[in-house]
């Protein structure tokens, strides 16, 4: 259901590997998947090349995802950067939490496509409470042919699905610390 199967797929895609399927009627179905051998890499700086700058912070993110599996996720990738995360599995449910939490959200990370309410409508809700609140979309769907209502205006903020922990905390501190 959700994005779940499609982001796996381009997650598997994108590493180079491919899935096979098994499927009976009344007895399930199986996902094979496989990923190229890859040999051991260290992954420790060499003297003189900058370690790359940490992308942590203090800031308060509303987080706003349908797939429970993803919302979880996004937790804690950007909790372990020092985030201070608010989290709701859909527009109602951000809008609530909006009006009920006293401190600054300072960026809202929205999915695009979410039963009821898409982040597109979400975002423009949330700016008349909190004008100040930065928006990062994200979404597995990108396609011209989609709804006008789905697709972010030009100049905003998003980020493809599938995207990862690295790519979404560094495009988290870039937008915050933009002036």
């Amino acid at each position: 259901t959700g994005l779940g199967l499609s982001t796996v797929y381009g997650i598997v895609q994108q590493s180079g590997g491919h899935i096979d399927v098994v499927s009976e009627p009344g007895k399930g179905a199986c996902f094979l998947i496989y990923f190229p051998r890859s040999p051991r890499i260290a992954l420790v700086p060499e003297p003189g090349i900058p370690v790359e700058k940490s992308n942590a912070g203090s800031e308060t993110l509303l987080l706003v995802e349908d797939e429970e599996s993803l919302l979880k996720l996004g937790r804690v990738i950007l909790e372990a950067k020092g985030y201070r995360i608010l989290e709701a599995t859909n527009g109602r449910e951000a809008l609530e939490l909006c009006g009920s939490y006293a401190g600054p959200i300072h960026l809202l990370i929205t999915d695009m496509v979410m039963p009821g309410m898409g982040g597109r409508r979400l975002a423009a809700r949330l700016r008349r409470i909190r004008p100040k609140t930065r928006v990062l979309y994200i979404s597995g769907y990108m396609n011209p042919s989609t709804e006008a209502d789905l697709i972010p205006e030009a100049g905003t903020d998003f980020l493809q699905k599938p995207f990862t922990p690295e790519a979404l905390v560094r495009r988290v501190r870039e937008i915050l610390d933009r002036d």
